[in-house]
């Protein structure tokens, strides 16, 4: 019998009338035999500026401080056989829609769409279709994922979120897989593409050994861009632009030390003619107890326009520190403080900028 058949027949005891059951199966465990998965989470913080004002710069889903925020109530509804076509849905509620949604050219929602495509599996190769994450960066959107409450500054500055398109990848052995796709603009992520030409996207991943991870990513493309909204560092340029684009992303992790993680996430994203966003961050994360671990981020990069715009650069050092409480698998209770500084004056410091910047941040994350 298939599993879709087996869950309509479970479905249609359960409405029969005089029928008792010692132990009604739930929905969750119906969709389970049935090959279906649910999870979500949701998280909710508090941030505090250590500057005037309410605002932080370079940020990706943390820009508002001193105010309670919802920040995602996430629903990932997924059925991804060994073999056979599948799908999968992510819905996302909360404050960080806004950001994901600009993708969409709307900015307003508190509901949003991250990822929703069709999936094929068989003979090694799997092969997604619809919108679907990033494969460049070490960290993610996902709050129940993330290692810290804010994302790194490569995260909003050279990296892309979500994309559309399609997408191909094929497993050589346990130690060796590839990807290959087209999608839309990748360092925009739009869903809908400004231009007829496709991004190209390429990733090698290798696991020499079970402790060593190294990933290699690239990003290949034709964009336009909206000169008032693509500088925000060094003054708008206005008007408008379409260039060649390339974002070459690595990373590298290794868990071969008891209980401590290390990791580097090292970036490049040009556009040609108009300016060159890189730098690196180095990780470190600790394990204390099953309940307590510890972890801190540290980032060197820079943001430069090409002589052409009226050049300049804005250089980096950030700090992030946090620690992090889970009283069960289901919750995490996180306590994070970032110190951000620059060689020019660019952080928001009421009515003036400063060279300066940064926050205290608390959020909890219950998963199930």
């Amino acid at each position: 019998m298939s599993n879709f058949k087996k869950l309509l027949s479970v479905a249609g005891l359960a409405c029969l009338p005089g029928v008792a059951f010692a132990d009604t199966p739930s929905i969750g465990s119906i969709l389970e035999a049935s090959g279906v998965k649910v999870s979500g989470y949701t998280s909710a913080s508090y941030s505090l500026n250590f500057n005037d004002g309410k605002t932080l710069a370079y940020r990706a889903y943390d820009a508002q401080t001193d105010t309670f925020t919802i920040d995602q109530a996430s629903l990932t509804i997924g059925y991804a056989p060994e073999s056979g076509f599948g799908a999968t849905v992510n819905i996302l509620a909360g404050e960080d829609s806004n950001v994901i949604n600009a993708n969409y050219g709307d900015g307003d929602s508190i509901f949003s769409l991250p990822t929703a495509y069709v999936s094929y599996a068989g003979g090694g190769f799997t092969v997604i279709a619809g919108r679907f994450g990033s494969l460049a960066g070490y960290e993610v959107t996902a709050d129940n994922a993330a290692p810290f409450i804010s994302r790194s500054w490569l995260f909003q500055n050279t990296q892309p979120f979500f994309h559309t398109g399609v997408r191909v990848s094929y497993a050589f052995s346990s130690l060796v897989s590839a990807t290959l796709g087209a999608v839309n603009s990748a360092p925009q992520a739009s869903t809908i593409d400004a231009n007829k030409q496709k991004t190209l996207e390429a990733n090698l991943t290798l696991t020499p050994t079970k402790s060593l991870l190294v990933s290699l990513t690239n990003y290949l493309g034709v964009d336009d861009f909206d000169g008032v909204v693509l500088f925000p560092i060094n003054g708008p340029a206005g008007g408008a632009f379409t260039t060649r684009t390339n974002i070459s992303d690595i990373v590298v992790q290794y868990t071969g030390i008891d209980k401590l993680t290390l990791a580097l996430n090292g970036d490049i994203q040009d556009a040609k003619g108009l300016y060159i966003n890189k730098g690196i961050a180095f990780y470190g994360m600790y394990q204390l107890t099953d309940q307590f671990a510890a972890r801190a981020r540290f980032e060197l990069t820079e943001a430069s326009l090409k002589a052409s715009l009226g050049g300049g650069t804005d250089s980096f050092k950030i700090f992030t520190i946090a620690g992090v409480y889970s009283p069960s698998s289901h919750m995490d209770l996180i306590a994070e403080a970032r110190f951000d500084t620059s060689n020019n004056d660019v952080f928001p410091n009421g009515a003036t900028l400063k060279d300066n910047g940064g926050n205290f941040a608390v959020k909890a994350i219950y998963k199930f």
